[in-house]
């Protein structure tokens, strides 16, 4: 009785709190309505590939018939899994693997691991849920972390938190009718569905505020996990056992979000690039496409790692001319620069990508020092500004020069609010990139 109880409870917490209209819910139950259709091209990964790629664009250009499984924070593990559905349940032929740096460095994310496996298995058959569950349960720390409970509990890991209000909304969704899609809109405010798994947002990129955008102020620089390499390798033996055309697409960033982590980016990528193409795959660094092929701008992005509806589209366009140029037969090799010659890559960024302002205070003086991002054939000069409380320029702490750190007094109350512009030299604009540092 009191396992009945508890059991019962949490089936009407779960049903209250775990939120309707998930982006894992849209993209599994779209999916699994078309079951009865074709696909032979699947998106998988995590958001940098979810907002990179759409599939209609693909599908227009080349007479594919695409999906995407790719959704936010997605493991590795958990886009074998999409892949092994996409297989068995529609023989797909190529299968495209949406990466960024984070996804080889970084740990899997328990919450979407489970929550990716919890959806899915909501809308699939019991004998394949049960399938997906066991391969919950044999994960590695399943019962030694916290996985265990968050499948047996998962609206502690995932819940409504505006209070009864929202908890009101998620039940009247739930109750009403409301599609997935509907769901999604109303709780992801700017986000639009396009179709085929596939959605976006036209926010814009900051790049004023460069240093939060960057992955490396909130991850550390660290090697690509053995984990992470041995989980790649199981998804290439899959498409290979199942004669399954596996694309590796290192998706689009703005350049300071690739130079920030200096050489490390080359020297990790090449592994990744090898064991990709030793395994028959084909690997794409969306990142060092050439000017020719395609040269976003910051306008294309949404943030430090995505890419906005806008910039999707275009990436989709030139991945669907790549890919089409890989079924003519043709070489795709000029297209790119390589990680032997970084150099190359390094010189073509002939435009500052961002600028960064770091600051000390020492005994009532500030010391602050402008970083650029940007190729190595570009001289920037700097002009310091001295800004209000709302970040407006009030005069010119010191005019343009090659000097990247300036000194000033902090005011007795201690508030200084300091603003670099950053322009390539003999450039005629009143500047390229700026950054604003407060002492508060």
């Amino acid at each position: 009785m009191i396992l009945a109880i508890v059991v019962g409870v949490d089936v009407l917490l779960v049903y209250a709190l775990y939120p309707y209209g998930s982006t894992s819910e849209v993209v599994w139950s779209e999916y699994f309505s078309a079951a009865s259709q074709n696909i032979d091209t699947v998106v998988v990964g995590s958001s940098t590939a979810q907002r990179a790629i759409d599939p209609n664009v693909l599908d227009n250009a080349l007479g594919t018939t695409s999906f995407t499984l790719a959704t936010p924070a997605q493991p590795l593990e958990d886009s074998y899994l999409a892949v092994s559905e996409a297989i068995s349940g529609h023989s797909v032929k190529r299968v495209i693997l949406g990466l960024d740096y984070e996804t080889m460095s970084l740990g899997s994310w328990d919450k979407a691991n489970v929550t990716y496996v919890q959806t899915k298995a909501a809308y699939e058959s019991l004998p394949k849920a049960i399938g997906d569950y066991a391969g919950l349960l044999t994960s590695s720390g399943f019962f030694t972390g916290s996985k265990f409970l968050q499948v047996l509990f998962p609206w502690i890991i995932a819940h409504e938190k505006g209070g009864v209000q929202s908890v009101e909304n998620n039940l009247r969704m739930r109750l009403d009718g409301t599609t997935p899609i509907k769901a999604a809109k109303v709780r992801e405010s700017g986000w639009s569905y396009v179709g085929k798994g596939y959605g976006n947002y036209n926010y814009l990129l900051d790049t004023s505020n460069a240093t939060a955008a960057m992955s490396t102020t909130s991850h550390a620089i660290t090697d690509f996990t053995d984990q992470n390499m041995a989980t790649l390798q199981k998804i290439i033996d899959l498409c290979n056992e199942n004669d399954v055309q596996l694309v590796v697409v290192v998706t689009p960033r703005p350049a300071f979000n690739v130079l920030c982590y200096g050489e490390e980016y080359p020297q990790q990528m090449t592994r990744m690039r090898d064991l990709v193409e030793s395994g028959g795959g084909v690997f794409l660094d969306a990142n060092l496409l050439k000017d020719d092929y395609y040269a976003p701008t910051a306008e294309d992005f949404a943030d430090g790692e995505h890419l906005n509806a806008t910039g999707a589209e275009a990436f989709s366009a030139m991945l669907a001319e790549y890919l089409g140029r890989l079924d003519a037969g043709g070489d795709v090799s000029g297209m790119s620069y390589s990680y032997e010659g970084w150099s190359d890559y390094l010189a073509s960024i002939d435009y500052i990508s961002a600028v960064k302002l770091d600051g000390s205070v020492d005994d009532g003086t500030a010391t602050l020092t402008a970083t650029p991002y940007t190729g190595t054939n570009v001289q920037v000069e700097y002009q310091f500004c001295l800004c209000d409380a709302d970040g407006n320029v009030t005069s010119v702490l010191r005019d343009w020069s090659s000097d990247a750190t300036v000194t000033c007094a902090v005011p007795a109350d201690g508030s200084l609010s300091v603003r670099v512009n950053a322009r390539q030299v003999g450039s005629g604009e009143d500047f390229e990139r700026y950054c604003v540092w407060s002492s508060s």
